[in-house]
């Protein structure tokens, strides 16, 4: 696997495996994470054998972009917009339900998808190169998160080694399809 500090040029490098096909892994504000793009379903197959992932755990999708919500979520609450304007780009990952567009394999052919807005430069200037992202955190599925590029046990195409994650544990995720809406993992913020 090739390893490469964060820079633009790396960023591009990393946008180009990515729309090649491929499978990176990258910094976020909480761990690293593994992510392919989303419509790739050979790269999301693949994502899921190097993690040996159950396929039935759904992958969440990074964005970089609050306008990107719409364009992959139906029935956005008012609950769900203050959540996001008060902690993205940030530790948590909101559940709604999910638009058509998104593939049934990133979501284990479930009716939700997991959203979030990373508070890290490296890979929010990744995905304005690519489009959202589809990812999961860079570990052997059930093993301890990496909260730096040296705690990364599995191989991808590439790895963007932008130091120490600041968080070092998984975010938040809300599941916002309920009123009220539900913490179903809890994570740096308790948001409700």
């Amino acid at each position: 696997m090739k390893i490469i500090r964060f820079s633009p040029e790396a960023v591009s490098e990393a946008a180009g495996v990515l729309k090649r096909g491929g499978v990176v892994i990258f910094p976020t504000d909480t761990v690293y994470g593994i992510g392919a793009l989303p419509d790739n379903e050979k790269a999301i197959k693949r994502l899921f054998e190097i993690k040996k992932r159950p396929i039935d755990k759904p992958l969440q999708i990074l964005i970089s972009d609050l306008k990107q919500v719409d364009d992959l979520a139906v029935e956005v609450s008012g609950t769900a917009r203050e959540m996001m304007e008060k902690y993205w780009p940030g530790p948590l990952t909101l559940i709604f339900k999910k638009k058509p567009n998104i593939p049934d394999v990133v979501t284990a052919y479930g009716p939700t998808v997991g959203l979030r807005m990373p508070d890290n430069e490296a890979v929010l200037t990744l995905i304005r190169k690519t489009g959202p992202l589809a990812a999961t955190s860079a570990n052997l599925s059930g093993q301890p998160d990496p909260g730096s590029a040296e705690e990364v046990l599995i191989d991808a195409d590439l790895l963007l080694d932008n130091g120490a994650c600041r968080f070092g544990e998984p975010s938040t995720v809300v599941d916002t399809t309920t009123d009220p809406p539900k913490i179903l993992r809890k994570g740096h913020i308790t948001p409700i």
